[in-house]
């Protein structure tokens, strides 16, 4: 298996080379069009790659797989570079794939969290919320009951451009966390200091436990 540093570093290459795959300037719609057909059949010959790390692995084959499916549908490469029509397949069934996995493992944490008899569920929490915009804080905490779900963020005020705290409210899968609703009219709050936003997601749960509550009476 490819060792972390390398994968991002490849990873990293392929997002270059979609970048400038599509960054095609003149007006040259045919060559835009060639591109975006040889991508979809290289993700196609990756469709049996099953995980990121895989794709990561099989990327010294890079060349072997475009040939396989210039073979299958009898596309030609033209003036494109094989290099980057390849990177921006790569891309693209790398962002398939790290959706797979992500959704594969909000269902285990949701069906973990249900099997200890847990009202919430922490889906993602990453950064500092003391941190700023130096590791910018982020989670997404659901009520298993509903579905509903409290999105925490930390990002620029509109008009000072200084770090804030938000909050928002939306609607999930209550057994996937796929997004249902992403404005339920529950809550978009915002706040300057952490102490306030603690203060604000702790009543923010009760709000939402009692929406959730009055949901199921009605």
């Amino acid at each position: 298996m490819t060792d972390e540093m390398t994968a991002r570093a490849i990873r990293s290459a392929w997002r270059a080379s979609e970048q400038s795959l599509y960054s095609i300037g003149g007006g040259d719609v045919e060559r835009y069009q060639l591109a975006v057909r040889l991508v979809r059949a290289i993700v196609d010959e990756l469709g049996g790659v099953r995980s990121t790390d895989e794709l990561v692995d099989r990327w010294p084959q890079a060349a072997e797989i475009v040939a396989g499916a210039l073979d299958g549908t009898g596309l030609t490469l033209g003036a494109l570079p094989l290099d980057q029509v390849a990177g921006a397949a790569f891309a693209l069934r790398h962002a398939a794939l790290q959706a797979e996995e992500t959704r594969r493992a909000r269902t285990e944490l949701i069906a973990a969290a249900r099997s200890d008899g847990a009202d919430w569920v922490v889906l993602h929490e990453t950064g500092d919320l003391l941190a700023g915009f130096a590791d910018p804080y982020g989670s997404t905490r659901m009520h298993l009951g509903s579905g509903l779900a409290i999105v925490a963020a930390v990002q620029p005020d509109l008009t000072t451009g200084v770090a804030v705290r938000t909050l928002t409210v939306v609607r999930l899968d209550p057994h996937t966390g796929d997004l249902v609703d992403d404005d339920p009219g529950i809550a978009d709050l915002t706040y300057s200091d952490s102490a306030s936003f603690r203060s604000g997601e702790a009543a923010l749960r009760e709000v939402v436990e009692e929406t959730a509550a009055a949901e199921r009476i009605g």
